[in-house]
């Protein structure tokens, strides 16, 4: 239900809670005006509409207790509306009959106080009927036409203006029932709206409790192996034990840094620090890389793979849509035991892409919850996931705007597992456009540039400092305010400093820039971080200056010295 519908059903169940309420004052109130009107009318008018009333009211208030328990079961609100309008309005006509009927023959004090416990009766329904607008105008016509009626029958000499005034104070009553109405409804909203969000901070609650076990249990197992394998190579002599412990130490990072790379990409994901960059993209060929490479690695792993592929043209981001067919094909590589695996390409009517396998497949009691971090269902555990890579997909798929859809890749079996995408097509004019534009350049040369790089970790300096060294760059690198100190006093002249925002607990990368642009004000530089803080990011966006994020692509970043390169 939407939020509107939700508020609907909750008006409808007050108004139901509030007339079962009033229906023990409503009985006592019908046996007091009975009590009075018996000295006029007779006990045989009197009693007859007492009995009636009551026989209304006990039936009413039956018929509102049923309609209460349904509306409970079902989601639905109208029958249960209709239920209130047609007993509130019967009880009204019931009501409305006694003055109608018995005003010609009762003497003008009775009638006066008759119209008095009526029009008291009328304001006393406001509580459960002034929430309905509508259907409270409508009572108010019935029970308060009835005493206009018996006033202007008993020819009394101010008939007609006692029935204007009585009709000014239905009008009264109907005018404040309105803004009545609308508190209780904007009551309700709220109420509704606080409820919702308890709800989702609760689940939001729960859910980063469980993500935090998961990523700690996760975290602790790869951590374990890499400490237990130190211990191993600490004590091996024997080189076959030495190069066992070497590849096994290998295998335990690259875990640790699949985990930490999966955990920093949902970061960004949610913080919204991801941005599209949509370009024409030949699908067809991204289908044929992604053939050539997922083809070895079932044939080498026994599985058989099967492509099928169309030619499509699609305006998207050709870096994000890769990282989503990529985590769905690993999830059916790792998931699909022996089976087989399948990706395959349609253009018509749209782009549909699907990556299905044979495997097990995924429960379908299960598969509403496959997006969710770190769920992985007992197949999943078996192989080892993670289970955050359809976690990131689902997230890329909505940054993109595409339909994504998980299902058996036989239904009526309920075997293997099948993951659609939906996705708009290029027109004609622009895949011609597409089609004909210039290749990729190579790699540019930034060999001979002379870069600073200034990093608060030692690791990151070495492994920064080896790659630029292979492109023939002359590098220095600094890791404290007294290291770049030796730099600014130096004669040697950076032409690009690479900058970590976190350089010292007392000053950020952009300080550490305007220290060196004060020495060289030609020097070319690039932000390197791997800050997920919108405040942050902001902050880097304002200066102006080029960003990469961590990790950071080794090609981006020589395309990115290619530019100071180019400029010199």
């Amino acid at each position: 239900m939407n939020h509107e519908e939700v508020v609907e059903r909750e008006l409808v169940s007050f108004s139901l809670e509030q007339a079962a309420r009033a229906a023990r004052l409503a009985l006592a109130g019908t046996v007091v005006i009975g009590f009075i009107a018996f000295v006029g009318v007779g006990p045989i008018m009197a009693g007859t509409w007492v009995a009636l009333t009551l026989a209304v009211l006990l039936g009413r208030n039956r018929v509102l207790i049923l309609a209460t328990a349904r509306l409970s079961a079902s989601a639905e609100p109208q029958p249960a509306r209709r239920a209130l309008s047609l007993s509130s309005l019967a009880l009204a006509l019931v009501l409305g009959a006694l003055p109608a009927v018995t005003f010609a023959r009762v003497d003008t004090e009775l009638r006066f106080l008759l119209t008095l416990f009526f029009c008291c009766w009328c304001a006393a329904g406001m509580s459960s009927l002034g929430i309905v607008p509508r259907l409270y105008a409508g009572y108010l016509v019935l029970v308060l036409g009835g005493l206009v009626l018996g006033w202007l029958s008993a020819l009394h000499a101010q008939a007609l203006p006692i029935g204007i005034g009585i009709a000014l104070y239905g009008l009264v009553l109907h005018v404040f029932s309105r803004g009545f109405a609308k508190r209780i409804a904007d009551g309700i909203a709220i109420r509704t709206e606080n409820t919702e969000l308890v709800r989702k901070l609760s689940a939001a609650n729960a859910a980063k409790t469980n993500f935090i076990m998961a990523a700690s249990h996760d975290l602790r197992q790869p951590l374990h192996a890499i400490a237990m394998l130190g211990g191993v190579l600490a004590r091996a002599t024997d080189p076959a034990d030495i190069d066992q412990a070497r590849g096994a130490l290998t295998s335990a990072l690259n875990g640790l840094h699949g985990l930490f790379s999966a955990i920093l990409d949902l970061s960004r994901l949610d913080s919204g620090n991801v941005r599209l960059h949509p370009a024409p993209v030949a699908v067809h060929d991204l289908v044929a890389r992604l053939d050539l490479e997922y083809r070895a690695l079932c044939l080498e792993s026994g599985r058989r793979w099967e492509c099928h592929s169309e030619q499509a043209w699609a305006y998207t981001d050709p870096v994000l849509l890769e990282r989503v067919l990529r985590n769905l094909l690993d999830n059916a590589v790792k998931h699909a035991g022996q089976g087989n695996v399948r990706l395959s390409l349609t253009a018509e009517p749209a782009i549909a892409l699907c990556v299905s396998d044979t495997g097990p497949g995924i429960p379908l009691e299960e598969q509403s919850r496959v997006f969710e971090e770190f769920y992985r269902g007992a197949g999943a555990a078996a192989s080892g996931g993670l289970g955050l890579g359809l976690s990131i997909v689902k997230r890329l798929t909505d940054l993109l705007g595409y339909a994504l859809d998980v299902g058996f890749t036989h239904p009526h079996e309920r075997i293997g597992a099948s993951f659609s995408i939906g996705m708009p097509s290029m027109p004609d004019a622009a895949l011609i456009a597409a089609s004909s534009a210039d290749p990729a350049p190579p790699p540019p040369d930034v060999a001979g540039l002379n870069l600073l790089v200034v990093d608060d970790e030692q690791a990151v300096l070495d492994a920064t400092r080896a790659l630029l060294l292979q492109w023939s760059c002359k590098t220095r690198t600094c890791r404290t305010s007294e290291e770049l100190a030796v730099v600014l006093s130096d004669d040697w002249r950076p032409d690009v400093v690479l900058v970590d925002y976190r350089f010292e607990p007392q000053a950020s990368g952009l300080d550490a820039i305007a220290a060196l642009r004060n020495r060289y004000p030609d020097m070319g530089v690039v932000v390197v971080t791997g800050e997920s803080d919108a405040a942050v990011l902001a902050r880097l966006a304002e200066s102006g200056l080029p960003v990469l994020e961590k990790p950071v692509d080794p090609s981006e970043l020589r395309m990115t010295l290619g530019l100071f390169k180019s400029v010199d």
